[in-house]
């Protein structure tokens, strides 16, 4: 189990997080998928961004169902109804 500390384990991670996704990124073409800090830390993900909820996650499930279905040519006359 992490404990934060004075200083915290915590912001550490972040900072740890951030710098190397931001430095595997720099290192990549434009059209590859891009290192987020779950793809980096994996084993810290969950302390430092706590798990959604049931309600979060079917709202999350929803906006993303939308956004997939909305990137189809002509999906604006469908979804307008």
């Amino acid at each position: 189990m992490l404990v934060d500390g004075m200083i915290g384990n915590k912001a550490v991670l972040l900072a740890l997080s951030s710098l190397t996704t931001g430095n595997l990124n720099s290192k990549m073409q434009k059209t590859a998928k891009p290192f987020r800090m779950q793809d980096v830390l994996p084993s810290t993900h969950e302390y430092i961004v706590p798990p959604l909820s049931e309600d979060q996650q079917r709202e999350q499930t929803n906006k993303q169902l939308l956004a997939f279905v909305a990137m189809k040519p002509g999906s604006e006359a469908f979804l307008k109804a």
